[in-house]
């Protein structure tokens, strides 16, 4: 904990981008027993869209690049939470789970944990 606050607001930024990107390359990975990955899921489109465009907002908040009339650090606060909400959902869903999916909840959860905090420290 101590080490995320001494990351300031641009390495943060990056950190979720990047975990953010490690979420959509854990979608090819196996989720459920017998080789079931996400990415075979008919809704995962919208976790992968999700975390591509979070991962686009915080690398442009995080180099200044402006976004018009989004605040970069809410807006990819928002869309990281709506990969975790579709990890824990599959989390329920699938039976027998396997490792992938439990990298992309830690993953999930890391990174929503900091996109969160920094839009929080953003607007005090």
């Amino acid at each position: 904990m101590n080490y995320l606050k001494s990351l300031d607001r641009r390495e943060r930024l990056i950190a979720v981008a990047i975990l953010n990107g490690v979420f959509i390359i854990s979608l090819f990975f196996e989720w459920g027993a017998g080789g079931a990955r996400a990415w075979d899921a008919d809704s995962v489109w919208l976790a992968f869209l999700a975390a591509l465009f979070a991962g686009l907002i915080s690398l442009a908040d995080a180099f200044d690049y402006e976004v018009p009339r989004l605040p970069g650090a809410g807006v990819s606060a928002y869309l990281t939470s709506i990969t975790l909400v579709y990890t824990v959902v599959a989390l329920m869903d699938i039976r027998d789970q396997s490792w992938g999916i439990i990298v992309s909840l830690i993953v999930s959860i890391v990174s929503t944990f900091i996109a969160w905090g920094t839009w929080r420290a953003d607007r005090a």
